[in-house]
């Protein structure tokens, strides 16, 4: 079985309404913890979800498969379980889950030893969880949580949470596209001025490897100009991506979470904090003309550059959050940080300059 293609059961031409978002959970029937699971995880993420955006979330009995809705977008999560351990049952059922179209996404729960530390056979989860979830087209979210109390290596309320509204949702602005000529005019002379440089962006996620999940779903890049931002369209695959795949924004307003924009797909989910970030940077006279959001896991999660991490999680896809990335570079004095579990952020000018960058820092965590 292959992966789904990047666009399968979505249209990102525009922001989907809830009406047409459908929230399922299935608890693992053979998990110990799967009472917990539901109390702790599940229900405080669905409470936070509705508090947002009003959407509710229904049971589903293992097994039983989702009903499917021509031009919806379904959401499960399932577990807990270990995906090290997952039996045939499991991962049948998973992969018929994800063959209905569904966004599926799992809570891990992997076991520690008494002295609550990782065991051995966890080492495994870095190759063998992303294939199983190519194989059954389906999404490990990553476990950062160590539950002292139950032993566990799992997940969180805001785990499930970001990853629900990622999958579904995807962007929390407000967009308006614009069909103005004189846009399509700035936007098309932009895309073959940066052309080439957008190719090699490609080449060099594609030689460093630079996501964590999916090149589809991780990150996101800006060019910035004075009055205009060109920037990668949401679900861009990051390691084969045209200047085709960039929209142009022409405006935004944090006051009421819009931006207006031009092409063909929605811009990146990132966009509202690339937009705050690149004003608050121009105001202090060092706009950056580049600036990238990529995913690494050996920077995310290693040793190496802790001094660089965020000292809380930053919430992506807000204006707020550009402003926590300012406040983070001028604290770290440096061009780049550590999201909190979760990726990196570089500002710089150039493309020769980022690929000096990853040569010197990304490649030397492997």
């Amino acid at each position: 079985m292959t992966s789904a293609p990047p666009l399968r059961a979505y249209d990102f031409r525009y922001k989907r309404n809830i009406a047409e978002l459908h929230y399922r959970y299935v608890l693992n029937p053979a998990s110990p913890h799967r009472d917990w699971a539901l109390r702790e995880i599940i229900q405080p993420a669905f409470r936070a979800l509705h508090r947002e955006y009003g959407v509710t979330a229904e049971p589903l009995a293992f097994g039983k498969l989702p009903q499917e809705r021509p031009g919806g977008v379904t959401y499960v999560i399932y577990g807990p379980t270990n995906p090290l351990l997952m039996s045939p049952e499991e991962q049948h059922y998973l992969a018929a889950l994800a063959a209905t179209g569904a966004r599926t996404n799992i809570i891990s729960a992997y076991p520690l030893t008494e002295t609550h530390e990782d065991r051995p056979d966890y080492a495994l989860a870095r190759t063998v969880v992303p294939q199983l979830c190519d194989a059954l087209d389906i999404n490990a979210i990553y476990p950062d949580h160590l539950d002292l109390a139950r032993g566990l290596r799992t997940n969180t309320w805001q785990d499930v949470h970001a990853n629900a509204i990622g999958e579904t949702v995807r962007v929390k602005y407000h967009p308006t596209q614009s069909v103005d000529p004189g846009d399509r005019a700035v936007l098309d002379r932009l895309r073959v001025r940066h052309a080439g440089e957008v190719a090699e962006l490609a080449r060099i996620h594609r030689d460093h490897h630079l996501w964590q999940r999916k090149p589809y779903t991780d990150g996101s890049i800006m060019f910035t100009h004075d009055g205009h931002w060109l920037v990668s369209q949401t679900v861009t695959d990051k390691s084969r991506m045209t200047a085709a795949d960039y929209d142009l924004i022409t405006s935004f307003d944090e006051g009421t979470q819009s931006l207006t924009y031009t092409g063909e797909r929605l811009p990146s989910s990132d966009a509202p904090e690339f937009l705050m970030l690149s004003g608050l940077m121009a105001m202090q006279g060092r706009r950056p003309r580049l600036l990238v959001h990529f995913h690494h896991r050996e920077l995310t999660r290693g040793r190496r550059h802790r001094d660089l991490v965020s000292d809380t999680r930053i919430e992506g896809g807000r204006f707020a959050a550009g402003r926590q990335f300012f406040r983070e570079l001028r604290q770290k004095s440096t061009n780049w940080f550590i999201i909190r579990e979760h990726g990196m952020v570089w500002t710089g000018d150039s493309v020769v300059e980022f690929e000096d960058y990853v040569r010197s820092v990304v490649s030397a965590t492997t």
